[in-house]
């Protein structure tokens, strides 16, 4: 069972050095381990779940999940009401909230950051999650306009940002109704509206911080005592952070307020220190709402770019949780803690395998062409269908990942959203999958070759994947096999790095790739919107008029039953009829941390941790 033992033996020799180095700040009472950098702690910009993570210790929003079943609960909002249409949403805030600089949170503070999102100024990633407020997509719309057909000879910069305040105030069903009533009023219904406003880009951020307002004292205090919208906002030469291009007309904005010295928050932590590529510190915020008993006092989340080192760091003692496991070792510990020694071991008895809310797949380039010109033989569902069957997912689970995760016949994970079941699509099946590519018009000649009606040869298959990790590579590998075994097809593995490999899914130059989808909110929609013929997301081509049109129609259903029923039944056809993408497996995320000495860790598949809600078991040294 300790044979997971003899490779950290053997690397402790040459890594001991590298963790002693490392050890950072050692008074900190819950210690982090990442393998990701923090991108941004600016919540509008957010798209990472790492950064996220951040969000949500730096920042309250007007509610929250409860992380063990993701039902709703109240934050900054105390309360709220809806019209019996569904459109308008009225929400009380709680008059004590306040920033960590003692001025009050007010509904001004949200009108700010979620039109600061709406506006194509930001390039935030997730700008559409509004789009179904009364006006924000026109509003969307007419700003980019605006700045696609600014003049700087014939009206000013300053002019411009003047109308854009007016025209979001006139269209944007977004309103402060006075300093603690927010109002918002939807297009449509939007069933899950409270899971989206518990989102890390829809928290709330400090204009004046944001903006680096320079104002006077007695301004200041005005600001401190009934918030930043009492009083008048400085002209833009006193913003350090926001500026206005005159060439342009568009809004500039500066990261740097975004550091412990600067950065003003309302969550449970404020920013403490911040080192690029070595550590970030959070400390207890003084005016938090409030503080769960045992949660830690401070927090230090370190930088480990190398799994190895982190693992040993961990087995040390020097480290409470990693947020991911990816060193080799890790199919032994866990192989270990299935054969029950859970207790016998620190890093056996601390490993976790989550399976996550989220799906591994293979993308069909569904175009009638590719981008060479060439006809595509998978925009024809029935060759998608075929190479589907010819799938043998559970091998892969078993002898290519070694993680045996739940494999995947639909987009959307099971147990992950209450009162939804995803269907069943298509299984194993090489019958089948023969059978399909006949019906396609494919079949083989005396030599054995498969060709069409026209006596033209299948093409290659190119298999896109990316060569960041060694798994991406392995299961690409273990396609190539299965398929060109089973339908006795040449396939061709086309590695590429991560930036070459997104400019040809954009650009739609691949004829299978690579994918991997995180759901971001608690709706089968977060999964089944790829598939409409809009979606910025939809990098297959896939073009279905009756998928949009049932997308539709759910969309404006009322009734949670049968809006459910009705998802089914489209995520069913998808997988069933149309196959655009191939499921592999529900993503598993492996994490450590230890029962022993930390509770308050969730476990379910949405992977929302909030660090608030951790409580430290250990005594302190």
């Amino acid at each position: 069972m300790l044979r997971f033992l003899i490779p950290i033996v053997v690397l402790l020799a040459a890594l001991i050095t590298l963790v002693l180095l490392d050890r950072g700040s050692d008074d900190a009472e819950f210690v982090i381990a990442s393998e990701n950098e923090v991108f941004t702690l600016d919540p509008q910009r957010m798209s990472w779940l790492t950064d996220m993570r951040m969000a949500y210790a730096l920042f309250e929003g007007l509610v929250r999940w409860n992380t063990d079943d993701f039902s709703i609960e109240p934050a900054v909002a105390t309360s709220w009401t809806t019209s019996p249409d569904g459109l308008t949403w009225r929400f009380e805030l709680d008059e004590s909230a306040r920033w960590s600089d003692g001025s009050p949170v007010t509904a001004h503070d949200f009108v700010w950051s979620w039109k600061r999102l709406l506006s194509p100024d930001t390039a935030a990633d997730y700008s559409g999650l509004l789009f179904d407020v009364l006006g924000a997509r026109e509003f969307w719309d007419w700003r980019n306009d605006a700045l696609a057909s600014f003049d700087p000879s014939n009206r000013s910069a300053e002019s411009l940002m003047d109308q854009t305040d007016s025209v979001f105030a006139e269209t944007v069903g977004i309103r402060a109704i006075g300093d603690h009533t927010l109002e918002v009023e939807l297009a449509q219904p939007v069933p899950y509206l409270l899971d989206l406003l518990a989102f890390a880009p829809l928290l709330p951020v400090h204009r004046p911080t944001v903006e680096g307002w320079i104002l006077h004292i007695e301004d200041q205090e005005v600001l401190r005592q009934n918030g930043w919208d009492a009083v008048d906002p400085p002209a833009w030469e006193d913003r350090q952070f926001a500026s206005i291009s005159p060439e342009t007309g568009r809004l500039t904005s500066k990261h740097s307020w975004a550091r412990p010295e600067l950065m003003i928050s309302n969550g449970p932590y404020i920013l403490d220190e911040w080192r690029y590529r070595r550590d970030l510190r959070l400390a207890q915020n003084p005016n938090a709402r409030s503080h769960r008993p045992g949660s830690p006092r401070s927090i230090l989340i370190r930088s480990y770019p190398d799994p190895n080192t982190a693992l040993l760091a961990f087995d040390r003692g020097d480290l409470d949780w990693l947020t991911g496991v990816s060193a080799d070792v890790r199919r032994d510990l866990l192989d270990a803690a299935d054969e029950g020694g859970r207790d016998d071991e620190r890093l056996v008895r601390s490993i976790h395998a989550v399976p996550a809310y989220g799906t591994d797949f293979f993308s069909f380039n569904c175009r009638p062409e590719l981008s060479s010109g060439a006809n595509n033989p998978f925009h024809n569902p029935l060759v998608r269908r075929a190479f589907a069957l010819a799938t043998d997912k559970q091998a892969i689970v078993d002898h290519v990942t070694g993680l045996r995760e739940p494999i995947a016949s639909v987009l959307t994970p099971q147990d992950a959203i209450v009162g939804y079941e995803p269907p069943d699509g298509l299984g194993f099946d090489p019958v089948m999958a023969v059978a399909e590519l006949a019906s396609a018009g494919w079949t083989r000649n005396t030599s054995g070759e498969l060709i069409d009606e026209s006596g033209r040869p299948f093409p290659p298959v190119e298999l896109l994947y990316t060569t960041s990790s060694a798994r991406h590579r392995r299961i690409a590998a273990a396609l190539r096999s299965q398929w060109q075994q089973l339908l006795g097809i040449d396939v061709h593995l086309v590695g590429k790095d991560s930036k070459a490999f997104s400019v040809d899914l954009r650009a739609g130059n691949f004829m299978i790739a690579r994918g991997r989808w995180y759901g971001d909110w608690g709706d089968p929609t977060t999964f089944l919107e790829l598939f409409r013929s809009t979606d910025g997301n939809n990098d297959r081509g896939f073009n279905n008029p009756d998928i949009d049109a049932r997308l539709d129609t759910a969309k404006h259903e009322s009734d949670t039953a049968t809006r459910m029923r009705q998802l089914r039944s489209i995520e069913h056809d998808i997988f069933n009829l149309h196959m655009p993408l191939l499921p592999i497996c529900q993503i598993v995320e492996v994490t450590m941390h230890d029962p022993a000495d930390t509770s308050g860790m969730t476990s379910h598949p949405r992977l929302i941790q909030y660090l608030g809600d951790v409580t430290c078991l250990r005594e302190e040294p």
